[in-house]
């Protein structure tokens, strides 16, 4: 729970998407995160984990993933000040619990990317994660799967109660406070972006 309940980009894009999408943009978000969770678990299984811990594999990742995140958080603010979003004072939005399979893949998707493009993800997996995945593979692939799904559901339990928070209180927002929550959560985005970026720059220094 304390990797889930770190406030980050999964936190924003769920928001977002759950204002547009309804709560269950919280599981389809949530999913995509697990499958880059799956992938990363497997590279520490496999015997990688020393191999990314490398100074310079850490600087490309807090740069490369800084400059995806400033992108996205740049673009969710842009949005939300431009009027390129709104939002139904009826109580639902225009997209909201409208569940296709282009929604579907957006939010799953959004899931794999702000995963991937987060250092601070990265950073846990290559501290707190590596430590446990080592502890789990003393019970071979069955403990390394045991661990896998208690880290995972602490993530889908968090995510989706946020989902159902914000789904269920949209229809009290009005559309400048919708619009504020995009801007805020682009904010955030960029900010964590600026600080990762200049650890990539430390780590060359």
């Amino acid at each position: 729970m304390s990797g889930a309940l770190m406030p980050g980009p999964m936190l924003a894009v769920t928001i977002k998407e759950s204002l547009e999408q309804g709560w269950p943009a919280g599981f389809f978000i949530t999913t995509g995160h697990a499958a880059a969770e799956i992938a990363v678990l497997c590279l520490f299984a496999l015997g990688l984990g020393t191999v990314i811990q490398l100074q310079w594999i850490t600087a490309v990742v807090g740069i490369i993933g800084g400059l995806v995140l400033i992108i996205m958080g740049s673009d969710m603010l842009m949005g939300a000040l431009r009027d390129r979003v709104s939002l139904d004072l009826n109580g639902r939005d225009k997209t909201a619990g409208q569940i296709t399979p282009k929604s579907i893949g957006r939010a799953v998707g959004a899931g794999v990317i702000v995963s991937a493009a987060n250092p601070y993800w990265i950073i846990w997996w290559l501290t707190i994660g590596v430590m446990y995945v080592a502890e789990a593979l003393k019970y071979g692939w069955l403990g390394l799967g045991f661990f896998y799904t208690g880290h995972i559901l602490a993530d889908y339990v968090w995510y989706v109660l946020i989902a159902v928070i914000v789904a269920t209180g949209k229809r009290f927002l009005t559309a400048a406070v919708y619009k504020w929550i995009l801007a805020g959560c682009g904010v955030l985005m960029m900010i964590l972006a600026l600080y990762f970026t200049l650890q990539g720059i430390r780590a060359i220094i």
